[in-house]
């Protein structure tokens, strides 16, 4: 085997020596080039580099084939002066060449670069040097420099490129980057290469030979030959427009004579195929030739080549114009009506003198693609003006005329498939129709009918390629008379239908239903002559004498959706409902149509219109990402370019609204169109329908990954930042590459992303690919003919989930956490899975989730607790319950959680959760709700059922999240219930599901002792299937199971509706759940049509008394429908909202949006559905809506309330008891708190006492504990004395936040009258002139008017004549709490501005409504100096100042000023008014005090559009950290939009009408209190990543394995770094703390490890150094990718990445590119330094990857360096400087000499002795011990029992060889055997080679 091996060693060695033995030459042989070198001699380089240089240069010339008529070499080198080394007719032979470039003298001097290329220009490149650029040979120089110029090469450079001269730049060293892209050709990635040393240049000369290859090799090649896309583009119309000014030298019109030639050879020119015409215009335009004047090639070529120059200046606009009225015209051989591609192609090289713009939107406009050439001072702007857009396919700027015949492959190759693929999109559409004729019509009416076909036949002249025609009738049974492909011509079908005839005796039963089902099968299939896989449109035209006697409507809607459009004609007693819910809307007639008429509907394009939903949904960046490959041919390919411009047509598409992107990809990527290409509409539709195709692989997780890295970025239009919602469309068929990281990169980074799947697209990969959930992102058909079936559907879910997320999934949130108010105390534990299945970022999102899960609730140790386990083999306790106390600290803990990977072991770690809830119950005294919420990724590999159930039994409620390879039936068995389950196909759709498990855990609290009344309102029409129908109840019998039905608590009642309307149960028939269940059950569908409206006005009368409505609890009315209403809904559904019923209106798969939100009369009240399974996901949400979370009161939150207790003798004992209970309940309805509800208590008598205090006790739980302690006193009742004494209990010693504008109510409850009556009147004032609240409440015998002089208001006085009555009292004390208590802002200070629309849209009376909703708003504050100040500004054309923020400082004072605003009344310019707010108030002369850090909020009001751009002022507004909130009012307003003002879409509010504001005003309080600006980090904060690159380890264990120098320095490395001696610019400034975050990366740039930014902590270090992998850490470009990904989350204003390394691991050049992104893309990083590790790798290459560094930064860094710590801080410290104080240079002495060694430190006292340890773990056993001593022998025993036969001992070791035996006797010899017979005579031999030896010893091995 090993000499095998070796052979095969062998065999490769003599292959690679016999390949490498011919390899002399790369260029082919008949290349053609002048190639100059310009060689850098100056001193920098020294001798010993120079011959490096003769080397490169050597290697690169022996590439080429050098001869007088092939390549031709000339060299220059350059130092102070140039000198020719040779000219490039010096030398004929390369080895002459090769021979002086060996004896290269070196030069020495300084560098003069410019000087050296304006000798290349004037010297070298002309024809007495031998160039041959007047035979169009490329000219080519190539510049090798060390070091910066010291004289101008820009000039020099640009000259040379005028002349056509391509030039290449290699920098060595210190060479200028800048410079040697001013020297070098464009683009600079082409033709810059840039090295770290002159030993590197070897390493760049293979790329360059192969460049510089290409480039001769592409510039010679004939252009007919090469663009084979010309074979197929034969027909156009191509007129060039010529620009002949005087500018353009005689030369240089040669060049542009050449260029018409060759780009003309390359057409297909004749009469009925390619039309070329030519203009040439200078001031004046010159017609040459008009298209089809020549139709020889050979002719019009010679015309082209005896081109005359005109001369003159540059009108080009004029000459544009002309254009369109004289060349592109019928009469002048245009064929634009034979629907012949129209293009222009204009040349100029200057600026116009006239306008441009407006010609040449004008032609562009009449049909005509417009490409455009710039050469050298062409207006660049001009050109984008002239040609279409984009402008990477039409625009070409070139720097001069001699690169025109390189330009001319590319240009040709692009116009012919522009030729093409425009006409394809010309291509007239035809269309298929087939008739269904009723064979029960009256005769009279057959004939009409008969006619009318006739006539259609004789309008549409049919045939095989154009209309087809069908015909069938029905009856009970269809009969086809003739099929689509039957007939061919128009004679044949006029022969059929005069043979057309109704049967004698016809059969009365009309079943269209069952023939639609028929047409439905057979009459358009492909077999039929159906053309729907070619695009074609369909037609059924149905003809009937009367109305159907089965069901139409369902099969009817299914044809629609599936393309067919519907014509209904109805004759007789056909009735108009029917006829409408048949056809296609507007098709439908109840006569016969006229055949014009009908002719008009077949040959007319589909008019696409913008629905509503997509005209609210009027602000997003919408990308499709299109796969080409898949569609295999360009029929295909035409088909997606259709469905593309349906969609894009659909869309409210503008620059400043919807912007479009497209991609197309197969190997590659491609951006055809990027966010910013187009302004508008027209323009991109016209370049969809001619968007090129090529074919290739399927590589969609590529093409994801371009998205998201070049289309949603903000270079390429993406609005991302203004808060513009992005969104990703996907057309692909199965993908040939992973796609599952790139997709949910995409997602993560904010995308939106839908999947489209066509033909063999897997089912599981477009969910991989999509958001979540999958059945709203997620849709696929089998071909592409059906992609038309998705338009409306796709269009649909778009529109309507970009408003969603704009307004509804905000509104969800707020409700989720609105609901949690009354969620007081739970323990919730989390257990997730850390298994190594799970990616990085993967368990990112993870806790993610987590921090935005409790991010709802109030944590802290008597509330709600959190803690977290993980596990993957064995489970690990993160934090427990009681660890952190707050919120702040359990997500910095959440933060740190890492990950360790293993095995997934659920149910060992559901098992470990039993003892930690045992603790929690133990910590708490009291067992409250508790919850395990499980994620995991995988399936378990032991088992979770018992586990799980054991953990419900103790009253733990489980939810458990699967996550995409989750194993569905243990998920169940976790969760023990479906509604307990969830699944996500990814970890970044986690979020989603947040809500849905908050609003589960939160509804018992938010629903407890609710009242409503709730009806359903559900759709029982013919359309919907009885499944679906079925889906419905089982919705509806859920919502009821999830809400509280009682006799005082919610009431449901059902209604049906279709043409007619059904009561299935009013609301007062049950006040249970089984009655209502019972005829849920029973429940049958109607059928019919959809008569929305009617059931709506049918409904109202069931919420009133008499129909067993309740007036005194909320009413709400949830309508379901599956379809667009056949009435109107909007006057009816008004009717019910003014009559305070909340609607909701759930619209499933063809329901109307526009009529749900009518119907609704609110946004985030309308469900948009594609299939009724969505129903299940809203049961919980409709559930919790009844609960009503957003009212305006849930509880009371914060306030100081102090009960003051009579307890006088004349209270019984069991009475004192029912106070107590009376207490508590109240208690229990507030949150209680150290920062919310505090509680005091006094008990009175003959004299007060305190029982405790406002700051003795924090829970709910104590108070209610020290309540229920209580003993009554006895005595009098001195409730006087008693109120006096309370006052001081409410100040700041006992707990009374007053300072803080805490309300502070005393509750003073009595059963009597005082015994000190006069003593009331005085103290009971003294506390109201305090700010404290008195309640009342009197028992029995108590006295009123004393209660009322008490409380000094009789709201705030409560009686009862009994004390059992004071158990129903606590609600109303608890209402009147909440409606009294002002809530308490999280922010304690703010300037508050209101800027309000006052345009001419909005009434009088809505002003009004207006100004009081300003005036409640302002009234939910606590208006002061001190605290919030108030302006307000009004607008509509300008804005109008009201007062500033430093006017009034009283809440009376800014109410009454708002009160007499008068309004303005004009236009609505919403972006000057944020300006002038921002320039007039926010400023500290006008009351702001922004530059105090006080929290900044303007608040603007609007009903519309505004009529400005608004998104400038929005940006400058929050770059001043300006907290904006916009509140849209009306239907003209578009919530999306106003996410551009706010920059956040949680700060907008939308409602309906003016009436509806004050619903929205808790809201808007609350979200301005609770919102934040992002933190910036204050001063100058350093943020450090380090990295590892070690791909050399010793072992796959530790990371830092075998690098002992690494392990040794790197904790001091990072101790050193850790903190900064100060800045120069910081007055004062200490040492300042560095953040320091680390990250590990695989080769594919998975993050293995992850720290984040943080302060030094030698546990993080410690961890750090323990780092385990077994894979392998590589320095390449995912590398530093990652660490970008890092920085973005940085807020540091200095970020500094170090990276240890043993060597680069990618390519140079393109590492160099990474770390030029890492430094300017998004959040820049400052400077990138490399520390080199033991066994390194071409050390000296990391430094080319560096920047930032500051003096020294020549120096490399390496492990092994005397204190790197400290020159790693010293580089830090001058990007520190340089970043923060501008200081760009700074000099630092040299490190100092080490010092005396110190004496030795004086021993200090013994410390105290510690405790004693913990008793360790039990030891394992231990090796066996030597034998003992032998002991004396013990007594003898009894003899045992024979033993089992042992097994066989082990063998012995072997013993000494024994001595040699003696030699035997040799034996006697053998007899001979007999001869064997004589072998046949084998082959000549052959001549010997090395592959037949090397082959014959191969199977000699063998």
């Amino acid at each position: 085997m090993e000499g095998t091996q070796g052979l095969l060693a062998i065999f490769t060695i003599a292959t690679c020596f016999l390949v490498n033995g011919a390899q002399k030459t790369i260029c082919k042989e008949e290349a053609v080039a002048d190639i100059v070198f310009l060689v850098d001699g100056s001193w920098s380089i020294g001798s010993e580099n120079f011959k490096q240089i003769r080397q490169f240069l050597y290697t690169l010339v022996n590439s080429f084939d050098v001869a007088p008529d092939q390549v031709r070499i000339g060299m220059v080198q350059y130092s102070s002066t140039p000198r020719t080394e040779f000219l490039l007719n010096t030398f004929q032979d390369k080895q002459d060449i090769l021979q002086y470039i060996n004896n290269l003298p070196y030069m020495g001097g300084e560098t003069n670069t410019g000087l050296g290329l304006d000798f290349l220009l004037n010297e070298l490149f002309v024809d007495r040097a031998g160039s041959r650029v007047n035979e169009n040979v490329p000219q080519i120089a190539v510049v090798i420099t060390d070091g910066e110029s010291m004289d101008n090469v820009e000039l020099h450079a640009l000259k040379l490129k005028k002349q056509g001269v391509t030039l290449y730049a290699i920098g060595i060293k210190e060479a200028d980057e800048d410079q040697l892209k001013e020297i070098a050709t464009t683009p600079h990635n082409q033709h810059v290469y840039s090295v770290s040393d002159f030993a590197a240049l070897q390493g760049i000369s293979q790329s360059l030979i192969q460049v510089l290859c290409t480039t001769v090799d592409e510039a010679k090649r004939p252009i007919s030959k090469v663009v084979q896309e010309c074979l197929n583009a034969t027909v156009a119309d191509i007129v060039f427009l010529v620009d002949g000014s005087t500018s353009i030298s005689p030369k240089n019109f040669q060049e542009v004579r050449r260029f018409l030639h060759s780009f003309i050879e390359g057409l297909d020119i004749g009469a009925d195929k390619v039309r070329v015409g030519l203009a040439q215009f200078s001031n004046e335009i010159q017609k040459q030739f008009h298209l089809g004047e020549h139709t020889d090639q050979r002719a019009l070529l010679e015309q082209v080549d005896k081109l005359p120059q005109l001369g003159g200046s540059t009108s080009t606009g004029k000459a544009i114009s002309v254009l369109r009225e004289e060349f592109f015209t019928k009469a002048n051989g245009s064929r634009a009506d034979q629907r012949v591609p129209q293009i222009a192609v204009v040349l100029t090289d200057g600026e116009s003198e006239d306008d441009v713009e407006l010609p040449a939107k004008a032609l562009r406009q009449h049909g005509v693609i417009v490409f455009a050439i710039g050469v050298g001072a062409a207006n660049i702007n001009e050109l984008k003006d002239i040609a279409n857009r984009p402008h990477e396919h039409f625009l070409v700027n070139i720097e001069s005329f001699q690169a025109l015949q390189t330009l001319s492959q590319g240009l040709l190759q692009t116009v012919c498939v522009s030729m093409e693929n425009q006409r394809m999109a010309l291509i007239p559409k035809f269309s298929d129709i087939f008739f269904l004729v009723d064979s029960n019509m009256m005769q009279a009416d057959f004939q009409q009918v008969r006619n009318l076909l006739m006539r259609l036949v004789n309008q549409l002249n049919p045939s095989t390629k154009t209309m087809r025609l069908g015909l069938a009738q029905f009856a009970q049974d269809t009969k086809v008379e003739f099929l689509l492909n039957t007939y061919n011509t128009k004679e044949e079908y006029v022969v059929a239908l005069r043979k057309f005839r109704l049967p004698l005796r016809p059969n009365r039963s009309r079943h269209l239903g069952d023939a639609l089902e028929y047409a439905r099968a057979h009459f358009f299939t492909t077999a039929s002559g159906g053309r729907n896989e070619q695009g074609y449109r369909q037609f059924l035209v149905t003809v009937t004498g009367g109305d159907s006697k089965d069901n139409v409507m369902k099969v009817a809607r299914t044809i629609k959706s599936e393309g067919t459009t519907i014509v209904s004609i109805g004759l007789g007693e056909s009735t108009l409902p029917e006829l409408k819910v048949m056809a296609t809307s507007p098709f439908f007639y109840q006569t016969i149509p006229t055949t014009l008429g009908l002719k008009t509907v077949f040959e007319t394009e589909e008019v696409v219109t913008v629905s509503d939903d997509c005209s609210e949904a009027s602000l997003a960046d919408i990308v499709f990402i299109v796969d080409e490959s898949s569609s295999k041919e360009t029929a295909n390919f035409q088909l997606v370019r259709g469905f593309i411009h349906k969609i894009v047509d659909g869309l409210d598409m503008d620059f400043n609204r919807v912007r479009v992107g497209i991609v197309l990809y197969s190997n590659k990527a491609s951006a055809q169109v990027y966010l910013n290409s187009f302004q508008e509409k027209t323009s991109i539709l016209q370049f969809i329908n001619i968007l090129p195709y090529r074919r290739g692989l399927t590589n969609t997780g590529e093409a994801l990954e371009y998205a998201r890295e070049k289309i949603f970025i903000k270079e390429k239009g993406s609005r991302k930042e203004q808060g513009v919602q992005q969104v990703a469309i996907v057309i692909t068929g199965k993908s040939q590459d992973n796609v599952t990281f790139p997709a949910a990169a995409l997602r993560r980074a904010g995308v939106t992303v839908y999947a489209v799947g066509i033909k063999d697209a897997e089912e599981n990969e477009l969910r991989q690919i999509a958001s979540d959930p999958p059945n709203k992102h997620v849709l696929h058909v089998d071909s592409f003919a059906k992609l038309k079936t998705l338009e409306k559907s796709l269009k649909k879910s778009v529109c309507y989930n970009i408003l969603k997320k704009a307004v509804k999934d905000n509104a969800r949130t707020y409700t989720a956490k609105q609901s949690c108010l009354h969620t007081d105390e739970a323990d919730i534990f989390f257990l997730i899975d850390q298994s190594g299945s799970i990616e990085y970022l993967d368990f990112a999102d993870m806790k993610t989730f987590i921090n935005e899960f409790i991010h709802t609730f109030h944590i802290g140790p008597h509330h709600v607790r959190v803690g977290v386990v993980k596990f993957s083999d064995t489970p690990d306790l993160v934090f427990d319950l009681t660890t952190y106390p707050d919120k702040p600290s359990v997500e910095k803990a959440v933060d740190g959680i890492t990950q360790l990977g293993g095995g997934t072991r659920t149910g060992l770690a559901l098992t470990s959760m039993g003892p930690y809830f045992d603790r929690a119950k133990t910590t708490r005294s009291h067992k409250v709700r508790e919850y395990l919420i499980v994620i995991t990724d995988g399936e378990s590999q032991d088992n979770v059922k018992d586990q799980a159930a054991k953990l419900r039994a103790q009253g733990i409620t489980i939810y458990a999240i699967g996550v995409k390879l989750a194993n569905d039936t243990q998920l169940l068995e976790i969760a023990g219930s479906q509604e307990k389950k969830f699944f996500v196909n990814n970890f970044d759709a986690l979020k989603p599901i947040k809500n849905d498990i908050i609003i589960d855990i939160c509804s018992p609290d938010i629903c407890k002792d609710m009242k409503g009344d709730v009806l359903f309102l559900i759709d029982s029409s013919g359309s919907i299937n009885n499944p679906d129908f079925q889906k419905m109840k089982v919705f509806m019998q859920s919502v009821i199971n999830k809400s509280d039905i009682g006799l005082d608590k919610v009431h449901v009642g059902i209604i049906q509706f279709s043409t007619s309307q059904q009561m299935i149960f009013p609301l007062n028939k049950y006040n249970d759940k089984e009655g209502m269940s019972q005829d849920l059950q029973t429940m049958q569908q109607i059928g019919g049509g959809t008569h929305t409206g009617e059931a709506l006005s049918y409904t109202s009368q069931f919420f009133d008394p008499p129909k067993g409505g309740r007036t005194n609890v909320k009413q709400f009315l949830i309508v379901v429908t599956d379809g667009e209403a056949q009435d109107e809904v909007k006057s009816p559904a008004k009717k019910l909202q003014d009559k305070g019923v909340i609607i909701y209106a759930i619209g499933v798969v063809n329901a109307n949006n526009t009529q749900l939100l009518e119907i609704s009369g609110a946004q985030e009240r309308v469900y948009s559905e594609r299939d009724f399974d969505a129903l299940k996901a809203l049961d919980s949400q409709l559930a919790l809506a009844i609960c009503d979370p957003e009212r305006e009161c849930v509880r009371t939150e914060i306030a100081d309330i102090i009960f003051l207790v009579d307890g006088s003798t004349s209270i019984s004992s069991d009475n004192f008891d029912i106070m107590k209970n009376f207490m508590m309940s109240v208690v229990n309805e507030t949150s209680v708190g150290e920062k919310q509800t505090r509680y005091g208590l006094i008990v009175f008598s003959n004299g007060p006492e305190s029982k405790f205090t406002l700051n003795e006790y924090k829970s709910k739980k104590d108070v209610n504990s020290a309540i229920t302690k209580l003993r009554e006193p006895s005595g009098d009742t001195y409730t006087g004395k008693a109120l006096k004494y309370s006052l001081g209990y409410f100040g700041a010693q006992y707990g009374g936040r007053k300072a803080l504008n805490v309300p502070q109510w005393l509750m003073v409850i009595t059963d009597g009258e005082a015994t000190d009556p006069y003593d009331l009147a005085g103290p009971a004032k003294e506390l109201r002139d305090n700010g404290i609240i008195v309640y009342s409440i009197g028992v029995a015998g108590a006295n009123k008017q004393e209660l009322e002089l008490m409380a000094g208001d009789t709201n705030k006085v409560f009686f009862v004549d009994d004390f059992h009555k004071l158990d129903t009292l606590h609600k109303n004390i608890s209402f009147e709490f909440c409606q009294t208590s002002k809530p308490v802002c999280e922010k304690t200070q703010g300037d508050l501005v209101l800027l309000i629309d006052s345009s001419g849209s909005i009434s009088t009376t809505d002003f009004t409504i207006m100004k009081k909703f300003a005036t409640d708003l302002v009234s939910s504050f606590n208006i002061a100096e001190q605290s919030f100040r108030v302006g307000v500004a009004q607008f509509s054309s300008d804005p109008k100042k009201e007062f500033f923020l430093n006017e009034y400082y009283t809440e009376a004072e800014v109410n009454n000023q708002i009160n007499n605003m008068m309004e303005i009344r004009y236009t609505t310019n919403i972006g000057k008014a944020l300006d002038y707010v921002r320039t007039e108030y926010f400023q500290p002369a006008r009351g702001s005090r922004i530059n105090a850090k006080v929290s900044q909020n303007l608040v603007v009001i609007t009903d519309g559009r505004s009529d400005d751009d608004v998104v400038q002022a929005a940006e400058q507004l929050r770059a001043m950290n300006i907290e904006v909130f916009a509140i849209g009012i009306g239907k003209d307003h578009k919530p999306v939009e106003l996410g551009q003002i706010t920059l956040n879409p949680e700060r907008v509010f939308s409602v309906q009408d003016f009436a509806s504001l004050d619903k929205i005003k808790k809201k808007v309080v609350d979200t301005i209190c609770s919102s934040k600006v992002p933190e910036t980090q204050a001063g100058c904060t350093i943020d450090i990543g380090m990295g590892f690159d070690i791909t050399r380890r010793a072992t796959a264990q530790g990371l830092f394995d075998g690098q002992a120098q690494l392990q040794a320095f790197l904790p001091q490395i990072i101790r050193y770094v850790s903190s900064l001696k100060g800045l120069c610019c910081v007055a004062g400034s200490g040492s300042i703390e560095t953040n320091i975050g680390f990250r590990v990366v695989e080769q594919n740039g998975k993050v293995l490890y992850d720290f984040n930014f943080d302060r030094y902590d030698e546990k993080i270090v410690e961890k750090v150094m323990a780092l385990q992998t077994s894979q392998t850490t590589y320095f390449n470009s995912f590398l530093l990718r990652s660490f970008h990904d890092k920085f973005q989350k940085s807020n540091a204003g200095v970020k500094v990445l170090v990276i240890f390394s043993d060597g680069l691991d990618d390519d140079v050049m393109k590492l160099e590119q990474e770390s030029e992104l890492l430094r300017t893309k998004g959040n820049g990083i400052n400077a990138l330094l490399t520390v080199a590790l033991e066994g390194v790798q071409n050390a000296n290459l990391l430094q080319m990857v560096e920047f930032g560094r500051g003096f020294g930064y020549k120096q490399p860094l390496n492990i092994g360096m005397h204190n790197l710590g400290n020159t790693l801080l010293t580089q830090i410290d001058t990007v520190a400087e340089r970043e923060c104080c501008n200081v760009m240079c700074k000099c630092n002495g040299h490190e100092g000499i080490r010092g005396n060694r110190g004496r030795p430190g004086t021993k200090s006292q013994p410390g105290l002795k510690g405790h004693p340890g913990f008793p360790g773990e039990e030891g394992g056993i231990g090796e066996r011990g030597p034998p003992g001593p032998t002991g004396p022998q013990g007594l003898q025993g009894c003899p045992g029992r024979r033993g089992l036969k042992g097994s066989r001992g082990y063998r012995g070791d072997r013993g000494d060889d024994g001595d040699h035996g003696l030699d035997g006797v040799d034996g006697e010899q053998g007899l001979i055997g007999t001869a064997g017979a004589a072998g046949e005579r084998g082959n000549p031999g052959s001549p010997v080679n090395i592959f037949s030896q090397i082959l014959h010893i191969l199977l000699l091995g063998q």
